[in-house]
């Protein structure tokens, strides 16, 4: 993984956002959805709306696999540097990327630092998936994330990160039962 150059923190704390969904697919198989990088680009990345591309290897994940990712939501375009962490199956799998961030309004670049982990809990031939990413340094917050900035926006911009981030995984179960029905 290239590491950016980050041009200071504008976070006090961390900021994190976490989602759960249960899925009539079993863990083994959302795992299996989740590690398969390049499969991805079917079901769109849960941190996007819209994944534009992705470079992977074939094959299932291993902790110490990199990609590159871009990607872009309402707001912003995000150019994705990623690593897995962990990826211990069925039960989890982790991420870190690091991500150039540009707004899409003004230009406005930022460098971001996330770990995205997602924990899969078997419910007998079901499962519940729980995801979270954790913004853990930015050297700015463009578009909707400035709201983090203001102390009465903060709850604002959480919420949407969070709808966001459930429409994500909403998209990860849907393509973990179309390969479980397979």
């Amino acid at each position: 993984m290239k590491r950016q150059q980050t041009a200071g923190n504008v976070l006090k704390h961390e900021i994190a956002v976490t989602v759960r969904e249960h899925t009539t697919a079993p863990s083994p198989v959302v795992f299996d959805v989740l590690a398969n990088l390049t499969g991805h680009m079917q079901w769109g990345g849960a941190e996007a709306s819209t994944l534009l591309s992705m470079e992977a290897p074939e094959g299932q994940a291993t902790a110490g696999t990199e990609f590159i990712s871009t990607a872009e939501d309402g707001t912003c375009r995000m150019t994705d540097s990623s690593v897995v962490t962990e990826a211990v199956r069925p039960a989890r799998f982790e991420r870190v990327t690091e991500s150039a961030v540009a707004s899409k309004r003004n230009g406005t670049t930022a460098d971001w630092l996330l770990v995205h982990r997602y924990d899969i809990e078997a419910d007998g031939n079901q499962s519940n998936v729980t995801y979270t990413c954790r913004l853990v340094r930015a050297s700015g917050l463009p578009g909707l994330l400035a709201m983090y900035g203001i102390p009465v926006l903060r709850s604002l911009a959480r919420l949407e990160w969070a709808r966001a981030s459930r429409a994500g995984l909403r998209r990860l179960t849907a393509a973990a039962e179309t390969t479980a029905q397979a």
